[in-house]
């Protein structure tokens, strides 16, 4: 999930509010107060990387600017601690000691001039990835072309696994070609399939894919509040909602980004 997803959910909960008034109403949207965005993750076994970046006005043109400067301390449920390191990369932190350890709980502070944001994240157990499977089609489960001047431009991605049936499990996937994060929010919980063979279908369109691209998805397993997250970005200002509104966050003292501690399992195709 990118900072260029959360800013287009953000505006688009604004424009709909604002389509939906029936009576002419003078809204001083540049007086809402500007909001440090946070992007946080540390996977298992792997370093944490937080970016951070602060919401403009809306008469501002440009992306939103960098937070620079600001102080991050991790610390798990063991007591130990780090302060991350800033980066050369404006407004990225990340850890050089700590690493993701499954049942661990970690607890991110956030300090910069006139704010404070906190958070917790637990890394669940994880699950495996049972199978995984890439097939191209000329449409979503059209099968592939017959006819050579027909292209086959969709590629559906398959992911089989098993869900524990002692506990209560929730996944979020991600899906990059080239390492470029592709639009999609796929989460699953274990609700109604507690126990049994789940399948997590993803789907891409790109009739520029090449011979040597690389289709990656990347499995997370994540805890209760990181799942709620991404289930209420899904929601907040889009189709069918009751209302816009800012997505839940599992932060406090910001309403915009989340704080995901979770397994990692990746699998990786070469487009042939």
């Amino acid at each position: 999930m990118t900072f260029k997803y959360l800013r287009h959910t953000f505006f688009l909960a604004l424009i709909t509010i604002l389509a939906s008034c029936t009576e002419i109403i003078d809204v001083d949207i540049n007086s809402m107060q500007e909001q440090i965005v946070v992007e946080a993750n540390i996977g298992l076994n792997e370093h944490a990387t937080v970016w951070l970046s602060r919401t403009i006005k809306l008469d501002n043109a440009g992306a939103f600017p960098s937070v620079t400067g600001a102080k991050i301390k991790l610390t798990d449920s063991d007591g130990v601690s780090e302060i991350l390191t800033e980066t050369s990369w404006s407004g990225n932190y990340i850890s050089t000691k700590m690493k993701g350890k499954a049942g661990r709980t970690y607890k991110i502070e956030v300090s910069t001039d006139n704010s404070t944001i906190t958070s917790l994240s637990t890394i669940p157990n994880k699950v495996a990835i049972d199978s995984f499977k890439v097939t191209r089609s000329i449409y979503p489960g059209g099968g592939p072309s017959v006819n050579p001047s027909v292209p086959a431009d969709f590629y559906e991605i398959k992911l089989k696994f098993t869900d524990p049936i002692s506990e209560k499990n929730y996944y979020h996937m991600l899906l990059s070609v080239n390492d470029i994060a592709q639009t999609g929010n796929y989460i699953y919980d274990d609700r109604l399939t507690n126990g049994n063979q789940m399948e997590s279908f993803l789907l891409i369109y790109n009739p520029l894919m090449k011979a040597g691209d690389l289709i990656q998805v990347e499995m997370r397993c994540v805890d209760k509040s990181v799942f709620d997250y991404f289930s209420s970005l899904r929601s907040a200002g889009g189709p069918g909602g009751s209302s816009p509104s800012n997505p839940y966050t599992n932060l406090r003292g910001s309403l915009l980004g989340y704080f995901s501690a979770h397994t990692v399992e990746r699998k990786v195709f070469v487009v042939k």
